[in-house]
Formats: C-alpha cells, sequence, structure tokens
C-alpha cells in the first residue's frame, strides 16, 4: 500500500466536506480525507482512531463542519471540524443497529441514519427510532436521498418519501421490495427522478408510475 495514496480502489462512499476536501471510504480501509489542495491525504483508522470503529465504512454525510460516519458494525462517528470524533452506537445511544447502510442530512439540518433494522433521526444528543407507515415489519434502509420535494428512502420494503414533517408511501412502493430495493435517486432540470436500483435504471416523472 501506497501511504501517499488510498488504501484500496473499492470505494464504498464519497463526500466533499465544507473545506472542499475529499473523503474516501474504501473496503476495509477506513477514511482517507483529501486536502483541499489535492495534495495529501489524511487516514482514518480503527488502529489509530478507535473511536471510528470499524474500518469497513458505508456512508458519509455533512452536517455543518461535522462529518457523519456509518460503519458496518461499528455503529456511527461524528468527526468535527479539528478532527475529534465520538462514537454513537445501538447499546448506548439509541441507534436501531451498529450497522449502517446510509446517511441523509434534511433541509431542517436533520441527520437521518438507516440501518439494517430501521431507520433513526438525530434527536439532541441521542438517536430515535422511526417508524415508516404501512411497512410490513422492519425494513434495511439501503439509501436515504434528499431532493427538492423531501427525503426519499429505499428500503428493503419499498420506497418512502418525507415532507413537511409526514412520511408518504408512493402507490409504487412495492416495485422497489428487494431484491430490486432503491440504491440512489437524482434529480434533473426538468424535475424527473431518476432511479438506480438493484435491477437497473428507473424514470419517475410527476406522479407517474416509474418507467
Amino acid at each position: 500500500q501506497d501511504p501517499d495514496g488510498l488504501p484500496g480502489n473499492n470505494v464504498q462512499a464519497l463526500l466533499f466536506d465544507a473545506r472542499d476536501r475529499a473523503w474516501i471510504a474504501t473496503e476495509g480501509g477506513g477514511i482517507s480525507v483529501l486536502d483541499a489542495r489535492r495534495a495529501r491525504f489524511t487516514h482514518y483508522r480503527m488502529a489509530t482512531h478507535p473511536q471510528l470503529g470499524s474500518d469497513d465504512v458505508w456512508a458519509l454525510a455533512r452536517q455543518g463542519d461535522v462529518v457523519w460516519v456509518g460503519t458496518y458494525e461499528g455503529g456511527l462517528t461524528r468527526i468535527d471540524a479539528r478532527g475529534g470524533m465520538r462514537r454513537y452506537t445501538q447499546a448506548g445511544d439509541g441507534l436501531p443497529s451498529d450497522i449502517v447502510l446510509s446517511l441523509a442530512v434534511d433541509g431542517a439540518g436533520v441527520l437521518w441514519v438507516g440501518t439494517d433494522k430501521g431507520l433513526a433521526r438525530q434527536h439532541g444528543g441521542r438517536f430515535e427510532t422511526v417508524l415508516l407507515p404501512g411497512a410490513d415489519g422492519v425494513p434495511m434502509l439501503y439509501s436515504l436521498s434528499v431532493q427538492a420535494d423531501g427525503l426519499w428512502a429505499g428500503t428493503s420494503l419499498g420506497v418512502w418519501r418525507h415532507v413537511h414533517g409526514r412520511w408518504l408511501r408512493p402507490e409504487w412502493s412495492s416495485m422497489f421490495h428487494r431484491p430490486n430495493a432503491v440504491l440512489s435517486i437524482a434529480t434533473d432540470l426538468r424535475g424527473d427522478h431518476w432511479i438506480g436500483s438493484q435491477r437497473g435504471l428507473w424514470r419517475l416523472q410527476g406522479d407517474a408510475v416509474p418507467e
């Protein structure tokens, strides 16, 4: 491994922070932060930063100057602008699970955490479980995506959208049960949503069924 480069080539999460630094999570390699001049990496790994919880990072999110790190079996870690770290876990802080699959910060600045055992949101210094209406069981949260029309959640049991304080479930939600769960959403200039799922690419126009 080159100490001046990435520890691996399988990039699992990518983020730019408020200082234009690139945060890169590689499979089993923790986090590598590339400075704004694109000249030097700073590495965060359990061997040197045990509060990371796990070197297998699956999700990153920015909340002002803070970066949140979601890991596999290591819970959630908050890293502030000075590099200070605090770890949050299922046992101590209210997370549904220590396997964090997705993260998002909504327009109100609230952090949402998707795990393999449901959804949670930040409430003060802890996290509280959020139940998705109409869900037949506890879903895995594969993706959380903030768009102009709300926060979208792609789960093993379909799709939900959070808008004006309520969770709504589209009529076509069942199209995206696992093994066709939604992994990503992007919106074009016309307002159409493009949905990347476990089985392909879909286009959502207004209230129509994705195709």
